[in-house]
């Protein structure tokens, strides 16, 4: 087999083989004598049918399942031979093909990893917000809690609605005076606020009574949900059938128990706990920060082309952890109708950055000849079970198989690199 690679650009290579009629007949009598096993022809037995039979019924099917086999396997092995970074599938274009007595030849166009030399990623110079938790924030953290916990109770006294009252409604509506999917219903909760009904407001309700009835045009946006609604304008009926308001529990002992933590039975327990978990998450944003700036100030001093291939990858991640973070709370992300092609567009320098970081940080971890040892991946398991409080044998069988180890290899050597950046930076806080 012979091999020739030209450089296209820096993350991208043409590759030219040629494979040697050897190899190609070899090849086609595999396929020509596992075809004979497999297919049934008049007048012969199974295994028994001639080779020219089998040219003249399949020989533009077996050459095409020769060429695309020839290709999977030597390019491979060209890749292995050259030590190509290749970071996605070839685009294939066959000069030469598949014939008995010839050599076949193609060429393969490529992407690959460009080759970098990180410089002046010493001494750079960078600024943070250093982490810090006041008073004040874990006072809006405990009402947090304390909203989250309010119910909605019947007004006492009162049967006229105010702003911000919740209100109970019976409603029908039409549009060009015939009814629509949904324009009925009864015992619906929604807000006396500005806004539209499809939100759940209804600011019409203010200063009505218990039993009044208010008539109102409610139009549909453009982009609804439901494509038949999208524009219309609704007539809608709303009868006032009772008041609520929202009644927050008191913030005292009985709050924290009820909230069921362990080890938290008073609220000087609850305050301390969000405090402490508070400081574990500005910790976790000042690091973030710090890694962010010196990614991007390492950055601004290399500049280099990305495989765009990557690029796509990483928007794919993106999108995809989106989906899980939805799925988690019950919602298809297939049926919110977004547009992925923007979606993608707006994702696309987010993705680039996450991309050159990334190749900066491996070009810089070869250049400091970082290691990864056993002990560090018993300590990145043991961290990944404390921070999301699981089982560390668990963690371990995650990251036991071969990509899961590489993945952990690469986030710990990632981590080792920028560790070296942090600790030969000047960091103005």
């Amino acid at each position: 087999m012979k091999i020739q690679v030209e450089t296209v650009s820096p993350v991208e290579r043409k590759v030219t083989i040629e494979v040697d009629p050897d190899r190609v007949a070899k090849e086609l009598d595999r396929a020509y004598a596992s075809l004979s096993r497999r297919v049934k022809l008049r007048g012969f037995r199974p295994g028994k049918a001639p080779r020219k039979v089998l040219e003249r019924q399949f020989k533009a099917e077996v050459e095409g399942e020769v060429a695309e086999r020839i290709v999977t396997e030597t390019f491979t092995e060209a890749v292995r031979v050259e030590a190509l970074p290749v970071v996605a599938a070839p685009s294939v274009s066959i000069t030469e093909g598949v014939a008995e007595g010839k050599p076949m030849r193609y060429s393969a166009r490529v992407e690959v990893k460009p080759k970098l030399e990180p410089k002046d990623y010493k001494g750079l110079e960078v600024t943070r917000k250093p982490p810090e938790v006041t008073d004040e924030a874990v006072s809006a953290e405990l009402t947090k809690i304390q909203d989250s916990m309010a119910q909605l109770v019947a007004v006492e006294g009162r049967f006229e609605a105010q702003e911000g009252d919740w209100a109970v409604i019976d409603h029908e509506g039409t549009i060009d005076g015939k009814p629509f999917d949904g324009s009925t219903a009864e015992g619906v909760t929604v807000k006396v606020a500005p806004g539209p009904i499809t939100e759940g407001n209804v600011e019409a309700l203010k200063g009505k009574k218990i039993g009044d009835t208010v008539e109102l045009d409610e139009p549909f946006p453009a982009d609804h949900r439901d494509e038949a609604l999208r524009g219309k304008t609704a007539h809608m009926k709303v009868t006032l059938k009772a008041l609520k308001v929202r009644q927050a529990p008191a913030l005292d002992d009985a709050l924290a128990k009820e909230l069921g933590i362990e080890g938290v039975e008073t609220l000087d327990a609850l305050r301390t706990r969000i405090r402490s978990d508070l400081e574990k998450r500005e910790k976790r944003r000042a690091e973030s920060e710090l890694k962010d700036a010196l990614v991007k100030a390492a950055l601004a001093k290399n500049e280099f082309e990305v495989p765009p291939a990557l690029v796509e990858r990483a928007i794919d991640t993106m999108i995809e952890g989106a989906a899980e973070r939805f799925a988690r709370q019950g919602i298809d992300i297939r049926q919110l109708q977004l547009d992925v092609s923007r979606m993608r567009a707006d994702l696309r320098e987010q993705a680039l950055l996450q991309v050159r970081g990334a190749l900066l940080l491996e070009a810089i971890a070869d250049a400091e000849k970082v290691e990864v040892t056993d002990e560090d991946l018993e300590a990145e398991a043991a961290r990944i079970a404390d921070e999301l409080g699981m089982p560390l044998a668990k963690v371990q069988q995650q990251t036991r198989g071969k990509d899961a180890r590489e993945a952990l290899k690469n986030r710990i050597r990632e981590e080792k690199a920028l560790s070296l950046l942090s600790s030969a930076a000047t960091i103005q806080q």
